[in-house]
């Protein structure tokens, strides 16, 4: 209701009983409202308190205002100092970040993340690239080295230990890789990557036999406490883990994926259908305009507009995730063949053939699947190739092609399986998985080796707990300490044949605790494979069958695979990729360590 007047005159105007009301003295130092105030107290009450009320709000939300932001402004203006904890936390993150997602340190110098921290937040100082990758990386390395070492004493994972192990080579660098496999005390399947191993001189047996025993006394691991190797077929690394005398066997995907091979090679029909589909798959991949086209054909007909795939020689999934796209985009490529004459696409026979592969080999690609998955262990390996056994015997498709095909993929899958039930790992991870127990086995001899052999793993067991405090025997005792034990359970095994052929049970001629154990064991139904989680299952069940619960946690913590190996080179090429192509072989196991340990430990050590 009042207003000063323009031209800074010196009397305050009234707008409600038009009175002009002195400004004070004349100097402009000592103008005030006061009078003006006095007025509205005097003869405008209600306005004095309407207008004292919004005054009195406005003081309070300033003085707030002044209260929060004089800390502010005084924290922003300055920077934490070195030791503040605030400060190194910044700097662990930071550096954790670049080996988790794979960036180079030269990041931390990049004018968008310099931009985006200084905004985040202004009080950190930004470091220099050396000091991330000289200071902060080697120290989190080695933080992260004593808690895998402490995971991997025996308290924690037990005594025994599993391993799977690849080789890799870039454009500068040859890589070998260890990951070790453990169940730990809580019945929880743990992995970590122990080494990326740069690779020096010619691959030989010998060398990767050095590596693979030097890896192992590098992290303070007993070679006795190796349960089994799991590798590829490559023959100097299976040269490599003869001489190293470690128990070892080849990766059941690999084996797989040379049964595949096998069936598709044995076609020539089958052949010239992939050489096509490869040369299409080439030409989109290769060509913006050929992709722009069929991304419009792909409209035009309502279809998902999906990449062509192009398969993958050392996979042979991939092969099968191209005949499924391109059978998807089958309508789409044939109106595209239509438009270029140098174009070929598959005659309607043809296109009858790849739905017959497809048919064929995707329960090949979920058994793959299945022993490729983290969780999976040896146990289903005995399981998965009689399945697969039944899938090709069974009636398939009726294409003379195919049917030639599945039954090369059968005999190879039988052939290059063929020994798979004298293999103890494996036979005894399937007979400890409640899912399977006996029931894959193939015969009853089986079973007999099996039991025989948990006879030897139950007194290497007992054997184990005696010699706990005491002095290691020579040589010399120790073998011939075992040769009474062999004579014995050769015994046994003949002893358990006549009882299988008199019909006699356990429990009608005795028996020990293990074989008490064994018949109450396998005289209940089997968990469900899907739903049934084995470690689970021995956890809530290890006091009712204490002997066979030692051996699971032994003998299933052993992966099917060597497929946790090959994913850690995965990592790998993007670590080498770009501005890291000339990263010091070092380092570059160092940033393979980080990145995979730092997800599996959640970022705590």
């Amino acid at each position: 209701m009042t207003e000063r007047r323009k031209n800074q005159s010196e009397v305050w105007y009234c707008k409600k009983c038009q009175m002009n009301v002195s400004m004070g003295s004349k100097s402009t130092t000592t103008k005030n409202t006061s009078n003006m105030w006095n007025h509205l107290k005097i003869h405008h009450s209600t306005i004095f308190e309407e207008a004292k009320k919004k005054r009195d709000a406005e003081k309070a939300k300033t003085s707030s205002h002044i209260q929060a932001s004089l800390p502010m402004m005084f924290e922003k203006q300055t920077k934490w100092k070195m030791p503040d904890v605030r400060s190194k936390t910044l700097d662990r993150m930071i550096t954790e970040m670049i080996a988790t997602d794979n960036q180079p340190f030269t990041m931390v110098q990049n004018k968008g993340f310099q931009r985006l921290m200084a905004t985040a937040e202004p009080i950190y100082t930004l470091k220099s690239e050396k000091f991330y990758r000289t200071k902060m990386f080697p120290s989190i390395h080695n933080s992260i080295v004593e808690k895998v070492k402490a995971l991997l004493k025996p308290d924690n994972a037990g005594y025994n230990l599993a391993f799977t192990t690849d080789c890799w080579s870039g454009t500068t660098e040859s890589l070998m890789s260890l990951t070790c496999h453990f169940i730990d005390d809580q019945w929880i399947r743990r992995q970590v990557i122990l080494n990326t191993k740069a690779m020096l001189g010619s691959h030989t047996g010998e060398y990767i036999s050095e590596m693979f025993l030097g890896m192992l006394e590098e992290w303070d691991i007993d070679e006795d406490r190796v349960v089994l190797v799991l590798r590829d077929s490559g023959a100097n690394i299976v040269k490599g883990m003869r001489i190293a005398e470690l128990p070892n066997m080849s990766c059941s995907a690999h084996i797989l994926q040379l049964v595949v091979n096998d069936g598709l090679n044995s076609q020539r029909a089958v052949q010239n259908i992939l050489s096509v589909l490869k040369s299409c798959a080439t030409h989109f991949n290769h060509s913006v305009l050929a992709k722009q086209r069929l991304a419009v054909i792909q409209q035009d007909l309502g279809l998902p507009a999906h990449a062509i795939i192009q398969a993958v020689l050392t996979r042979w999934n991939s092969t099968l995730h191209m005949l499924v796209r391109m059978q998807e985009q089958r309508r789409a490529l044939n109106i595209y063949a239509s438009e270029h004459s140098g174009f070929t696409s598959l005659s309607a026979d043809q296109w009858s053939i790849v739905s017959n592969l497809i048919e064929t080999l995707s329960p090949v690609e979920e058994v793959t699947l299945e022993m490729s998955h983290y969780e999976s262990s040896a146990s289903c390996i005995i399981p998965s190739v009689k399945v697969l056994k039944m899938l090709l015997s069974s009636q398939g498709p009726s294409s003379h092609g195919i049917k030639t095909m599945r039954q090369e993929m059968l005999e190879s899958l039988t052939r290059r399986f063929a020994k798979v039930e004298e293999v103890k790992c494996a036979v005894l991870a399937c007979l400890l998985d409640p899912r399977y127990k006996a029931h894959a086995f193939s015969s009853d001899t089986t079973l007999l080796n099996a039991k025989v052999w948990l006879e030897e793993e139950t007194e290497t067991l007992e054997q184990d707990n005696n010699a706990q405090g005491e002095e290691t025997q020579s040589d010399d005792s120790s073998t011939v300490s075992k040769r009474p034990r062999t004579e014995e359970t050769q015994k046994k095994l003949i002893d358990e044949m006549y009882d299988t052929l008199l019909g006699a049970t356990s429990s009608e001629v005795g028996g020990s605790s293990l074989e008490r154990e064994l018949q109450q064991y396998l005289s209940e139904s089997v968990t469900d494979r899907r739903m049934g989680k084995p470690l689970e299952w021995w956890k809530q069940n290890e006091k009712r069958f204490p002997i066979l619960a030692r051996l699971s946690r032994k003998f299933l913590c052993l992966p099917p695979s060597s497929v946790p190996s090959e994913r850690v080179f995965s990592e790998v090429g993007a670590i080498y990729k770009n501005k890291r192509s000339r990263l010091t072989g070092q380092n570059a196991e160092r940033l393979c360590f980080l990145h995979y340990n730092l997800v599996l430990l959640n970022w705590e050590y």
